[in-house]
């Protein structure tokens, strides 16, 4: 009987004491980040949201998604194309329509601001979390610029129902900042990162095929890796899947390749004829003491040459340096990486599957495979550990259906169509003195990397998709790849 009567106040206790751990973690997050209770409290900043009077009734309200650029859009093309239920019963049954047809979404790309993977890198993993939290005010709140160079604000936008984190790095950085601090402005919005979403795929994989002798390869941005995310995951779902077994996961940074993917000129420059000075290119190179170009495995990158690669000699006909300058090399560069670093970690393994870890990716998820294939038929080694039906994952089709099954819990499907779908992107604010922008409309790369958080400024303006904000190539890779989307987007054109 004293057990009894004593758990009861043990509870309590736990209880009393966790709700006032929680409150002080909640208190120094937002002495940290002042844009959380900017956002709340601070009706005359840009940021402000009235979270007292978001809309209680939310069915009719689109679905937000961001990312730090353009690569999200394969996230919501799955999202898009996902038919794995019947639409009348909710059930695990293909009816041949679209599971979100009556949806339509908000879409931000954060392009002002990408590649995020690199403020790990240079130790700005504050103001990273910042943005993603501006990310999320931006999908919450109801403001957005018809131009860059407006003074006043639109307020025509619509709030969301539930936002999605497309981008690894904002999910690695800012998933549970941003799920807390949501819960925070009171709002009972559920915010999805796609890791998790990932690694269950990965782990979903052995359960028909089995794990002995395997190991999942990784490919992500720099950010993304560095914070582990994905061997976390996977490791969690692994062991509640198969507890008496070990599973190895080797991840590779892909270094400036998201940055390549959507025209970075830190890391791709189309006009260039020759080598660049080393503050305009920060991607891998012969004296890149983090991510160097290794000479003795010239066979294996198998580069395309001319200006997809800027080669410098000296007068001997030595090379001294080497820049890349194409979106396929960058994948020839981290692919050849990701395969020796298996190789020398787990060399009687099989490298399957391999998560193609940033939203950029899945783009050329052919290119990437064909240099898996070029490897492995270059020699027995490769061989070994790549094997013909290698399988390369998009996470976005796992985030599809898990944000399925929350409007199947929650009653929140809508009834509106894909086409009333609104899609934004983040500019250099030309109207802030304190910024510094090229003369490409960019934030140059050293600016960019070097901001600081509390500033209560609006470093970006959010605008609707133009062709001035996005590139012929790009738009090019979009109708190509994902021709409803494509349709969506530029309806009007």
């Amino acid at each position: 009987m004293k057990i009894y009567f004593k758990l009861p106040k043990l509870l309590l206790l736990f209880t009393f004491f966790s709700v006032i751990s929680c409150n002080k973690v909640s208190k120094r997050r937002t002495e940290k980040f002042q844009i959380i209770s900017e956002i709340k409290k601070e009706k005359g900043s840009p940021f402000y949201i009235d979270t007292e009077h978001y809309p209680g009734t939310r069915n009719s309200l689109p679905i937000g998604i961001f990312d730090s650029g353009t690569g999200g859009l394969t996230v919501l093309n799955s999202i898009l194309e996902l038919d794995d239920f019947n639409n009348q019963s909710r059930e695990d049954d293909a009816d041949g329509i679209a599971d979100f047809f009556s949806e339509r979404f908000i879409y931000l790309a954060d392009e002002a601001n990408m590649p995020y993977g690199k403020y790990d890198a240079e130790g700005n993993t504050d103001f990273l979390k910042e943005v993603v939290i501006k990310d999320v005010r931006f999908l919450l709140g109801r403001k957005y610029y018809e131009l860059p160079g407006d003074s006043i604000a639109k307020t025509d936008k619509d709030p969301v129902k539930a936002i999605v984190i497309a981008c690894n790095t904002a999910t690695a950085f800012g998933l549970e900042i941003v799920q807390e601090v949501v819960k925070e402005w009171g709002l009972d919005i559920t915010v999805i990162g796609i890791i998790d979403a990932g690694s269950k795929s990965a782990v979903d994989i052995f359960n028909s095929v089995g794990s002995k002798d395997r190991v999942v390869g990784v490919l992500a941005t720099e950010g993304t890796c560095a914070s582990n995310g994905y061997p976390k995951a996977i490791q969690k779902h692994f062991r509640n899947e198969f507890q008496h077994e070990k599973i190895k996961v080797v991840q590779q940074a892909g270094i400036g390749l998201a940055g390549a993917i959507d025209g970075d000129i830190n890391y791709i420059e189309p006009a260039a004829a020759k080598v660049r000075d080393q503050e305009l290119y920060h991607g891998p190179g012969l004296n890149n003491p983090q991510y160097p170009i290794d000479l003795s495995l010239w066979q294996e990158y198998n580069f395309e040459m001319g200006i997809n690669l800027l080669v410098s000699k000296d007068s001997d006909g030595n090379i001294i340096e080497v820049q890349l300058n194409s979106v396929n090399n960058y994948i020839k560069y981290c692919v050849t990486h990701l395969a020796i670093k298996i190789l020398q970690k787990h060399p009687d393994r099989n490298m399957n599957p391999v998560i193609l870890g940033c939203t950029h990716y899945p783009f050329f998820k052919k290119e990437i495979h064909d240099h898996f294939m070029y490897l492995k038929n270059l020699d027995n080694n490769y061989n070994r550990i790549i094997p013909e039906d290698i399988s390369l994952i998009d996470p976005a089709q796992s985030l599809a259906i898990e944000l399925y099954h929350y409007l199947v819990l929650n009653s929140l499907f809508g009834s509106d169509k894909n086409e009333n779908s609104k899609f934004y992107i983040s500019v250099p604010n030309p109207l802030l003195p304190e910024n510094q922008i090229d003369e490409k409309n960019e934030f140059p790369y050293s600016y960019k990397y070097g901001r600081s958080v509390n500033k209560s400024l609006q470093f970006v303006k959010i605008v609707p998709f133009s062709n001035q904000w996005i590139d012929e190539e790009i738009r090019f890779r979009i109708k190509n790849s994902m021709p409803y989307t494509y349709e969506i987007i530029f309806k009007e054109e």
